[in-house]
């Protein structure tokens, strides 16, 4: 008996085995909104990724991904009240986790499907004093290409849907009476990778990630600077896009 549990201990340690992996990253980031005027943001950001693999050979897997991002970009806009055209710089900081359940196809040099649920929360600060926080509930659907040799390409490509989005725009800090939460409407949108893992342990990534927003529904608030005026508020259709590159390192 003792001889049967142990030989089934070492199969199972052989057909499964735990991965981290940590990345630094550096992105081409860009926000554009709807409007008259538009609203468009771009430039760099930085930040970092961590992952989780509790992989097999084939059958069910699953993974958890990390990704810290910040960077301060260029503004052109309007201003709020007047639609008077204006520029300025926007800090983003935010904070992205995300777990996913992964199924590889047995002799199938590494086609794999995946299915992921996570949460997407950042801050988005128009300098110096509009600040907007997001928090963003999404669901991810792909296929995955990944022999796991010690060098090879691989990558893998799906899309993206917001189930639910909550926008804290702070209303009662520029200005109106009270601060409604605004929810824009979650979108199809694309994401891929495509990357070359170089040596046994390190890999170089290029990445395309994005976001679709409909319109909000309007709120309506008040302002103690134009007594007895109602003011309509909305967060107008947004596209998010960041293309980037990662360097990856994994422990094995």
């Amino acid at each position: 008996m003792r001889l049967m549990v142990g030989a089934a201990l070492i199969v199972i340690s052989a057909a499964a085995h735990a991965a981290w992996s940590v990345s630094a990253d550096i992105e081409a980031f860009q926000w554009k909104e709807d409007g008259s005027p538009g609203v468009t943001e771009t430039g760099p950001r930085w930040g970092a990724s961590w992952g989780y693999l509790h992989e097999r050979d084939s059958g069910w897997q699953w993974a958890y991904h990390g990704q810290f991002r910040r960077g301060t970009i260029n503004y052109e806009g309007a201003f709020l009240f007047s639609g008077r055209p204006t520029t300025a710089r926007t800090r983003y900081t935010g904070l992205l986790n995300e777990f996913q359940g992964i199924y590889r196809f047995p002799e199938s040099h590494g086609v794999e499907l995946l299915a992921g649920l996570g949460l997407d929360y950042w801050e988005r600060n128009i300098l110096p004093d509009q600040k907007e926080d997001y928090a963003v509930v999404f669901s991810r659907f792909g296929l995955n290409l990944d022999p796991r040799s010690s060098t090879a390409f691989f990558g893998g490509f799906g899309v993206k849907l917001p189930l639910y989005v909550a926008e804290n725009a702070h209303l009662d800090e520029i200005g109106f009476d009270h601060n409604e939460t605004l929810h824009p409407k979650g979108n199809l949108s694309g994401y891929a990778q495509l990357g070359y893992r170089f040596q046994r342990r390190w890999s170089l990534i290029g990445y395309y990630d994005g976001y679709r927003f409909g319109e909000s529904k309007a709120v309506n608030t008040t302002s103690a600077a134009f007594p007895g005026t109602q003011f309509v508020i909305f967060q107008p259709a947004s596209k998010v896009d960041s293309f980037g590159m990662k360097l990856q390192y994994e422990f094995r």
